[in-house]
């Protein structure tokens, strides 16, 4: 069983459709816990107690399945472009919950996953055909940009459609993504999506399928 924690619900399942995606393996495998992840910015003991109760109720999550826990997947905003300092952070807080679960992996959003929308322009415009990603934002390491959120929703050329992007849109966004076949060739790049991708391929591999084959 793999559990999925996030900061909130849109983004609990667009990581869900992205693990689907990635692994197809793991489809009626995914779990969620809705607890509040506040991660990123603890440090020390803080970091671990804050991890090990979030893994303590993944387990408990997957013991309700009457299945055994195979990863957790906790994801997180950064809320800033990334820097240099990114990886460092990020292994901090992975290292804090694989001690805490054995194999988990933490999934920090640079600079969130708007961000990651940004390298699907396609698929931005075919949920929304009023909708448009401006030519300098295309191509780009959207890793770096400092608020794509806002450049979502109000930076699209919307052709006179008063439409916004809403937080809700991101799952159903990269589903287009994936309809239009376009979910692995993104326009452009970002260290934290191509984590994610690593992660969701190093999980099926060495953890969902031997499980199923016990």
């Amino acid at each position: 069983m793999v559990v999925i924690a996030g900061e909130d619900r849109h983004d609990r399942r667009l990581l869900r459709t992205l693990l689907e995606e990635f692994c197809p393996d793991v489809r009626g495998r995914l779990v969620e816990i809705r607890d509040s992840v506040r991660l990123r910015a603890a440090s020390g003991e803080r970091l671990a107690e804050r991890a090990r109760t979030l893994v303590r109720k993944a387990k408990a999550r997957a013991e309700r399945e009457g299945a055994r826990l195979a990863c957790v997947f906790v994801h997180e905003d950064l809320d800033r472009p990334a820097d240099d300092d990114y990886f460092r952070l990020r292994q901090r807080v992975q290292d804090a919950l694989c001690q805490a679960a054995g194999t988990a992996h933490y999934v920090l959003a640079a600079a969130e996953v708007e961000a990651w929308l940004l390298l699907f322009p396609d698929a931005l415009a075919s949920f929304n055909s009023s909708w448009l990603v401006p030519r300098q934002y295309r191509g780009r390491d959207t890793a770096l940009l400092p608020k794509p959120k806002e450049i979502l929703r109000s930076r699209l050329s919307r052709r006179g459609s008063g439409v916004r992007y809403r937080e809700s849109d991101a799952p159903e966004i990269i589903r287009e993504a994936i309809r239009l076949g376009t979910i692995h060739k993104p326009t452009g790049t970002n260290r934290s999506w191509t984590a994610l991708r690593d992660a969701a391929v190093e999980c099926c591999r060495s953890h969902v399928r031997r499980d199923s084959v016990v």
